[in-house]
């Protein structure tokens, strides 16, 4: 039994050795903690099926538009060609939301380049451009809808 107690004191001392020191009153660890994303999937998403979700930052004017020019079935369906076309020039992360879940994340995966406009591609079971776009690199709000999504920029202050 004592042996059981240290074993899991040790592993709670490990977990809390590993959490990140606050340095401020509101819990904020050494740099901004403030949301990058938020993606909320209501209840009835996509007629109650998962949505694929891709967010596309683009450092390329002129592959902006062309990407801007694509709908949600051409972007799934070819953007493994146009990430090898675009070589640096756009970084995409991608998840796969169920109807009711909600992710918050405080930063998306590096990108060397920066964004001049960021794209979001879902792909929903319905016909449609299901794309929006943004200008810059700010943080997104994105809520999956039954039918389509809406992207806005995204609050500082924002919770899931």
């Amino acid at each position: 039994m004592k042996r059981l107690s240290l074993a899991f004191a040790l592993l709670l001392a490990a977990c809390a050795a590993d959490r990140p020191s606050r340095s401020d009153a509101s819990g904020n660890a050494g740099g901004s903690s403030a949301p990058m994303l938020r993606i909320v999937a209501d209840a009835d998403a996509n007629d109650r099926r998962p949505v694929a979700v891709d967010v596309v930052r683009v450092a390329d004017e002129g592959l902006a538009r062309r990407l801007g020019m694509l709908d949600a079935a051409g972007w799934f369906r070819d953007r493994s060609i146009l990430n090898g076309e675009a070589a640096g020039r756009i970084a995409i992360a991608s998840w796969e939301m169920v109807p009711g879940q909600s992710v918050i994340l405080r930063s998306l995966p590096p990108f060397a380049a920066t964004p001049s406009s960021t794209l979001v591609f879902a792909r929903y079971g319905t016909p449609g451009p299901h794309r929006r776009s943004l200008n810059g690199a700010g943080g997104l709000d994105i809520r999956l809808g039954r039918d389509g999504f809406s992207l806005a920029p995204l609050a500082k202050d924002a919770a899931p």
